[in-house]
């Protein structure tokens, strides 16, 4: 499809779906929202989450609920809506395994072929990765680490770079021996799409996956210096859910986590899934091509299956193939229910959104099961304190929920430490100091906390403080290059 009439088709959808909100038809529907609408308010007011979340369910090829809650941008006052616009994460991974199913259906690649074969300039220390194959990148066994570069979303980086981020480094383990989760892997991955294609990774997929299932408003372009009035902010939670930065975007990283797309364009998704390559009439893959995707490849650690990209898994003794994804200021998580032709989708545009248990409410209900209580983070009711009281009762709240055990509150210290680091990120410097102050009582031998105390010290201009909590990120380990850096950045200045 032409880009203008690719523009057209996008603006005649947004004017279809305009501030729509919810969907409820039939009896699941109905279901559905008596009885997980008010489960899912209750716990996101429990949690303090004003931020966006998006949930859709279908069946067959019809959508039976579908709602979205809070706000993509919470200083515009804009409410989510069905042209929110979410960043996924890691749920991209089964677009790029798409996009290599549908060139095996084309004849163009198969999945044994060596990541060599289509990419020469392919290299890493010693010689086993040229035994890498398509598959065991899809299924996680290829053996490349997980990260060979930092998740660096302010100096995004083109495609091809990732092929010199992976060159000084050796595999983790020979290829098909062992199941190892890299997000780097998939990235290279989309070189392997773009070599064969001839075309751009995020063009294969638009012209072969993305247009013709009538995902009109998914993407993997964002404009360089701004963020789309529909595009949902990230968000994080500190002492209230505040704005994180930067936003989870790099063209290097779209073959693993770079999908930007909405509820309904994800319930399109589902309603493929469920009909095994065909909705509403389209057939994007035909089954046989399909069930490459599903078949269960490889042992997960846990004791489940993978297919390409996708987790085959079981929920109330039903099998689902699923994906979560997950980057700061984003959550999602995706489940099809095969034998039943169901799909669900939860987009968030904030961490600590429990898209899990979301999903896993809305399977109970489905299925005429109760839905679980939740449990939540006793961070909520630290910050409850800390915001009325100050710190020392933020404190005494912490130590007195340590011991009990009889409510729906966890403890788990690090908790303590995300909040400082959300409360860092977003500039609120004495409130990083009180609270890194209070956790580092709890846990002295933290690098990452004493650094970031030191930045508050720092940006209250307290130098002399700051000096002493980067010394101290060296005292514990002295190859901490972050500690380095903050240090020989004071002595230049």
């Amino acid at each position: 499809m032409c880009t203008a009439c690719q523009s057209n088709q996008k603006e005649e959808d947004v004017k279809k779906t305009t501030a729509v909100t919810k969907i409820v038809e039939g009896a699941d529907g109905q279901k559905l929202d008596s009885i997980l609408t008010p489960y899912l308010e209750k716990l996101r007011n429990l949690s303090d989450n004003n931020a966006g979340l998006a949930i859709g369910i279908t069946k067959g090829d019809q959508i039976i609920y579908a709602h979205t809650f809070g706000y993509a941008n919470i200083e515009a006052n804009h409410k989510a809506d069905f042209n929110t616009v979410f960043h996924i994460a890691s749920v991209s991974k089964p677009f790029t395994a798409a996009a290599i199913v549908k060139l095996v259906q084309q004849g163009k690649l198969n999945l044994d072929d060596k990541l060599i074969a289509h990419i020469p300039d392919f290299k890493m220390k010693g010689e086993a990765y040229k035994d890498i194959t398509i598959k065991h990148v899809l299924n996680h066994t290829s053996g490349i680490p997980r990260h060979v570069s930092a998740n660096d979303w302010e100096h995004p980086k083109p495609l091809q770079a990732n092929l010199q981020y992976v060159k000084n480094f050796e595999l983790d383990f020979t290829p098909n021996t062992a199941f190892s989760y890299s997000n780097s892997a998939f990235d290279i991955l989309g070189i392997v799409i773009e070599n064969v294609s001839g075309v751009s990774f995020e063009d294969y997929i638009t012209t072969h996956i993305l247009q013709p299932a009538g995902m009109h408003q998914s993407t993997y372009i964002k404009p360089k210096d701004s963020l789309p009035a529909t595009w949902a902010k990230p968000y994080s939670y500190g002492l209230q859910t505040q704005e994180w930065s930067p936003y989870p975007y790099a063209p290097n990283y779209y073959p693993s986590s770079g999908l930007q797309t909405t509820l309904l364009d994800m319930c399109t998704w589902g309603m493929l899934h469920a009909g095994k390559g065909t909705y509403n009439g389209k057939t994007i893959f035909d089954k046989n091509h399909f069930k490459l995707l599903t078949t269960p490849y490889y042992k997960t650690p846990w004791g489940d299956h993978i297919g390409l990209s996708w987790f085959l898994q079981s929920y109330l003794e039903r099998p689902i193939i699923m994906h979560t994804g997950a980057d700061t200021g984003f959550e999602s998580i995706m489940y099809v229910y095969p034998n039943e032709e169901i799909s669900i989708i939860v987009m968030a545009n904030r961490d600590f959104s429990r898209t899990g248990r979301i999903i896993n409410a809305a399977s109970e209900v489905l299925f005429d099961s109760v839905p679980k209580n939740y449990n939540l983070s006793a961070r909520y009711k630290f910050t409850e304190a800390y915001k009325k009281h100050g710190i020392d009762k933020a404190k005494e709240t912490w130590e007195r929920m340590q011991k009990d055990t009889t409510d729906i509150y966890f403890v788990n210290n690090d908790d303590i430490l995300t909040t400082g680091a959300v409360l860092e990120n977003g500039n609120y410097w004495k409130e990083t100091q009180d609270i890194l102050t209070y956790y580092l009582t709890l846990n002295k031998k933290s690098t990452y906390a004493w650094r970031l105390l030191g930045n508050a010290y720092l940006h209250q201009k307290d130098t002399l403080k700051a000096v002493e909590c980067y010394e101290q990120t060296l005292a514990i380990n002295p190859n901490y290059e972050k500690g380095k850096a903050a240090l020989a950045a004071l002595k230049n200045k």
